[in-house]
Order: structure tokens, then C-alpha cells, then sequence
């Protein structure tokens, strides 16, 4: 019983999570080719700068990408709009807790709080990370 309860719980966080990410990249595709002042790069340009770093940040490959990818990225390898990010089979991208806290984090480190969290997060897994630094 626990355990069903545990993959509902989840699967329903993944949805909520899901359906927001899905509502505000669409509304940024809509601005993909806006210029933002005082940046001089459009909407596209900043959401891939972003997904960059959170790759970076990661360590682990592209797990994340921006609003106009090259051809050969997008769905299938047939289109460049990217509205929902994922691989190349259009599966969304796995991340790990600790890629996660490395991106939060802004450390590139999963035992280096900084950045969303300056003190470390409190859950049980970012917890056991700071106890081993």
C-alpha cells in the first residue's frame, strides 16, 4: 500500500510539474524571437543561454534545452521549436537528485549550497550530500 501511495504522490508532483513547465515555455515561445532590452538577445537566445548553464551546472550532458534548438535536437529531428524539452525520442530528460542540486545550488557541486539555497536545501537527500562535504 505504501508503495502505491509513494508512485501516485509522485506521478501526480510530475504532472502539476509537467502542465506549468508546458504552460510557461509555450507562452515564452510566443516572445522566442523578441529582443530584451537592456540584453540586446531575444527570448530564444536567453532561454538557451539559461538551459546552457543548467547543462554546465549538471555535469551530465544535455538534460536541458532552450526554445529553438538545431534541427537535429528537435522532436524527432524535424523541427527546431521547442516547446517541451526532451531527447531525441521526444522522452523527457532524467535528472538525478544530485544533478538537481547541483544545478539549484549554482555550485556545480552537490555538497556546495549556494545560489536557490545559500544554507543547503532540507530534504534527506540534500541533507546527506552536506554531511559528507
Amino acid at each position: 500500500m505504501f508503495l502505491f501511495v509513494h508512485v501516485q504522490l509522485v506521478a501526480g508532483l510530475l504532472a502539476v510539474e509537467s502542465g506549468q513547465d508546458a504552460v510557461i515555455r509555450g507562452l515564452l515561445y510566443e516572445y522566442a524571437l523578441i529582443r530584451l532590452h537592456p540584453y540586446g538577445i531575444t527570448v530564444a537566445e536567453f532561454t538557451n543561454r539559461i538551459s546552457d548553464l543548467r547543462n554546465k551546472l549538471g555535469q551530465e550532458g544535455i538534460k536541458d534545452e532552450g526554445l529553438v534548438v538545431p534541427k537535429k535536437f528537435g522532436a524527432e529531428g524535424q523541427i527546431r521549436g521547442n516547446v517541451l524539452a526532451g531527447d531525441e525520442y521526444s522522452i523527457g530528460y532524467a535528472w538525478t537528485p544530485e544533478e538537481i542540486l547541483r544545478v539549484v545550488y549554482g555550485s556545480g557541486n552537490e555538497s556546495t549550497p549556494g545560489g536557490f539555497y545559500p544554507k543547503g536545501a532540507d530534504g534527506r537527500i540534500a541533507k546527506s550530500h552536506l554531511q559528507h562535504s
